[in-house]
């Protein structure tokens, strides 16, 4: 049963630079043809071009290539970043939304009496059904497109219904093939250890049934909890410290400035954190860290071109 990059692994990072001999995450195709992939446009004819950020728009009126767009959200991202009147995306991921998880994470845990936590993954396939590599645009309609999310969230309401609960979902490109997938990140009011998988399992199913491309092949889970696409933790792991290339970002954290230290969060709630689409960005221009994979960079122009909400909060989590 495959659990690969479903498990809380906070800082799985990969050694293989651009090339893209890296592992093969759940739904991207093997031994993939990136060349093809990266000729794609980043987004279907059908789309105007309106609906693109300016720089992913060519001379004639259409979307670069996938290729063009990583290249292209480097190089804006860098400026903007080095631009003291402007705020890149990386910037906000790293003094915004990745603090915003992990204080969630404390909150929720001292709130609630005992707190289970659960993470529902979501994927889907590249490719259509004659083996085809879709453009990333149609992949990430796909994936939150169709009242998708209506779906899961009233899913996860009726299942959980005898249970206090708040979710943080993340959406992230894969390392493979910059493929779109969602991390949905449950804290739950649960002092007495009552759910399960059972209750998790149900939303997984609506994902399969109305997200087009996505397959349970894909998507398999142990019954205990422990690992695949849907896990629950009853007494979470915690993590009291962060990888080296995170401390930075824990450092613009409200809880470091006032103690002066990393407090411990759970192995999961770190593991979303560091998913947000544009951290990746800060590896690349530092010397001292390793380049992560191009599909990262070219998943995170998908971020910053999506009319879809890359990162989703329940209306309890803290802003």
């Amino acid at each position: 049963m495959s659990q690969s990059r479903d498990d809380y692994a906070p800082n799985n990072k990969n050694s293989s630079g651009f090339a893209d001999t890296h592992d093969t995450e759940p739904a991207d195709p093997t031994a993939a043809d990136h060349a093809t992939r990266r000729g794609l446009p980043l987004a279907p004819e059908s789309v105007k071009p309106d609906r693109l950020p300016d720089p992913f728009v060519t001379d004639k009126g259409r979307a670069v290539t996938v290729a063009e767009a990583g290249e292209t959200y480097l190089k804006v991202q860098r400026s903007n970043w080095q631009e003291d009147t402007l705020t890149s995306k990386y910037e906000r991921h790293k003094s915004e939304t990745y603090p915003r998880i992990l204080e969630a994470d404390r909150h929720f845990r001292a709130k609630y009496d005992g707190v289970t936590t659960a993470m529902l993954t979501r994927r889907l396939s590249p490719l259509d059904e004659s083996g085809e590599w879709l453009t990333p645009w149609e992949c990430n309609e796909m994936l939150h497109g169709g009242g998708v999310h209506k779906s899961i969230r009233g899913t996860l309401n009726y299942q959980l219904d005898a249970f206090k609960f708040e979710w943080i979902a993340v959406t992230a490109p894969t390392r493979s093939a910059g493929t779109p997938h969602e991390h949905i990140y449950l804290w739950i009011d649960d002092p007495d250890n009552d759910v399960t998988t059972d209750q998790i399992l149900p939303a997984r199913d609506k994902h399969l049934k109305y997200c087009a491309n996505a397959y349970e092949k894909h998507h398999q889970y142990r019954a205990d909890g422990t690992g695949g696409a849907v896990t629950v933790q009853h007494s979470p792991d915690l993590i009291g410290s962060v990888p080296d290339e995170f401390f930075s970002i824990a450092e613009n954290s409200p809880t470091y400035e006032d103690t002066g230290k990393v407090l411990a969060n759970t192995a999961g709630a770190q593991y979303l954190a560091s998913q947000l689409a544009h951290l990746p960005v800060g590896d690349y221009y530092d010397s001292q860290r390793e380049n992560p994979p191009q599909a990262l960079f070219e998943g995170a122009a998908l971020a910053w071109a999506s009319p879809r909400d890359w990162f989703r909060a329940g209306r309890g989590v803290p802003s």
